[in-house]
């Protein structure tokens, strides 16, 4: 299963629609806390996450999910450039980073990619 986790509904249905049309199972939650929630209860194959989110942010979960030590294979979309592809990658959980705005058949690949590996 792949779980986005964004605030943005527009782009979370953009993306859900996608991996449901390229034949995933998919999940959402709309910030960090519901994300935390779903990655300690369900067994996520791939997490899509945007960083700039309400109550826990994408880089505060990232590190909650290093400290418990859940290991779900990230790919990190964001809005701004404030973090370089290195940089995210520093994070074990981080397999990619994807800036916005992104094509979607881009990350369709990258999580198929992802999957496959």
């Amino acid at each position: 299963m792949i779980l986005i986790v964004d605030d943005d509904d527009s782009i979370v249905n953009l993306l859900k629609k996608a991996l449901i049309d390229a034949g995933h199972e998919v999940a959402t939650a709309g910030d960090g806390v519901d994300a935390y929630e779903h990655v300690k209860s369900t067994n996520c194959d791939c997490m899509l996450l945007d960083v700039s989110m309400p109550k826990i942010n994408g880089v505060e979960l990232l590190l909650l999910m290093q400290a418990d030590g859940i290991d779900v294979p990230t790919i990190v979309m964001a809005a701004f450039q404030d973090f370089e592809d290195g940089e995210m990658k520093s994070f074990t959980n981080v397999v990619h980073y994807l800036p916005k705005p992104f094509k979607l058949e881009e990350m369709v690949e990258l999580v198929d990619r992802q999957l496959a590996s």
